[in-house]
């Protein structure tokens, strides 16, 4: 149970509020790179602040405060030109810097050397686009392992979702909620509205196996993660390994050659933005290849109704239980057990940390050094109980990896594909192709 100061210190992001300033110390993905492509203007609120991403018809690529200097027209409503953005009122252009580079109607051209917006950093990786919303100079955009990768197959993920963020972070020190969550409740949901599809049919009989042990510890990058299923081999997967909490609102998991690395991020205090890169490994027997667009999916897992569309899924689950907490979550009222002592360390992390950012020192995971940040290592484990089909013997059951997930049919088929090909190879001991 949290007083009500400390938790509005944890849910309060915006300018000048303790949460808000340690957040403005880390890069966030604000949209994947395919979807700016397609749409070339795109507003964009994080941190409760308003505005527009672009890419100018060079493919320099801005995020600028949202309204025209002149007379506050909403740049979401201009188009690109040659050098930035351009209002669509008077035609006064922003390059990527926020500066004015172009005002057609104004006799004076020294005029617009006086007159900038807002602007923040951006950088692309594994098919992302990051901001850096804090004070300069920025840190280094961490390069996480799954980020960087080779030889394996990304999708994105984007959902909004309409509550606080930190209801939506707290899940991932909380393993135990998977056994109901993703196992009973996953089951009952499909017996209820006839759903026979095996794949999630397993996924589901899989995550209802009981936790019998959990750990947790402050580790490198955040918080380190252990449990263990009953009947589980401890050597392998998450109780071996572990799975670290990235701190501050980064959810990392792994295992059967699926891995999830998302963010959630807040919009504003009361919405929130989960981006994920889904990175399926196959493995070395097949050549994955090369991805010039990352794909991306727009999720809808609320209505406007506040009906929940999405419990086929993990993540539209994890929603459900998010939103039914409140805009909100009043820890005033909550009473916690021996099984929270995750989500305890956590907040209590958040806080240490928001200190440090007062304190005018840099946060954890603040990467200033090049040779650190080729490829920072996170672990990655072996085994979830064969949950996604795949076995420690090298075998693989088609539809498995990709089961419960909303993503189009074509790239479930083109995953599904490299993982039964590679199962092949390895059952019959054949080489790499050379093809």
């Amino acid at each position: 149970m949290l007083t009500q100061e400390q938790n509005d210190l944890l849910t309060r992001v915006g300018p000048g509020t303790g949460m808000g300033e340690l957040m403005r110390r880390y890069w966030h993905p604000v949209a994947a790179k395919a979807q700016l492509l397609e749409k070339k203007v795109m507003p964009v609120r994080i941190l409760g602040e308003d505005l527009v991403l672009f890419v100018d018809k060079e493919g320099r690529v801005g995020l600028v405060g949202d309204r025209c200097a002149h007379r506050l027209v909403k740049l979401e409503c201009g188009m690109t030109t040659e050098k930035g953005i351009q209002c669509p009122y008077h035609g006064w252009t922003f390059d990527t810097t926020g500066q004015c580079v172009d005002q057609p109607s104004e006799p004076s051209e020294r005029f617009k050397n006086n007159v900038k917006i807002k602007s923040y950093p951006v950088e692309e990786l594994a098919g992302l686009i990051f901001v850096y919303m804090g004070p300069l100079p920025a840190p280094l955009l961490p390069r996480w392992n799954r980020l960087v990768w080779d030889n394996v197959y990304r999708t994105i993920g984007i959902i909004k979702i309409p509550c606080n963020w930190l209801q939506c972070m707290e899940n991932t020190p909380d393993p135990v909620h998977a056994t109901y969550l993703h196992g009973q409740f996953f089951t009952d949901w499909m017996d209820k509205n006839g759903v026979d599809d095996p794949g999630m049919r397993r996924l589901a009989k899989g995550m209802s196996t009981p936790i019998s042990k959990h750990e947790y510890e402050i580790g490198k990058y955040g918080i380190d993660r252990r449990w263990l299923f009953e009947g589980q081999d401890p050597s392998l997967g998450a109780w071996a390994e572990g799975l670290p909490l990235v701190f501050p609102h980064i959810h990392c998991t792994s295992g059967s050659g699926r891995h999830t690395f998302g963010w959630r991020l807040p919009i504003d205090d009361y919405n929130t933005l989960q981006v994920y890169v889904r990175v399926f490994e196959p493995g070395r027997e097949v050549e994955v290849p090369e991805q010039d667009v990352v794909p991306y999916s727009e999720i809808e897992m609320v209505d406007k109704d506040g009906n929940f569309t999405a419990l086929n899924s993990v993540s539209g689950q994890d929603v459900m239980a998010w939103v039914s907490q409140g805009p909100i979550m009043d820890r005033t009222k909550e009473i916690l057990g021996n099984s929270d002592r995750g989500i305890v360390m956590y907040r209590q992390m958040l806080m240490q940390q928001v200190d440090v950012v007062r304190g005018g020192e840099d946060p954890i995971n603040t990467f200033r050094d090049t040779t650190e940040n080729q490829s920072i290592p996170l672990p990655s484990a072996a085994d979830r109980g064969n949950n996604w089909g795949k076995g420690t013997d090298g075998s693989y059951i088609r539809g498995s990896v990709t089961a419960g997930d909303l993503m189009p049919q074509k790239i479930k088929d083109e995953i599904e594909d490299l993982f039964v090909r590679a199962a092949e190879i390895r059952a019959n001991k054949h080489p790499i192709s050379a093809e």
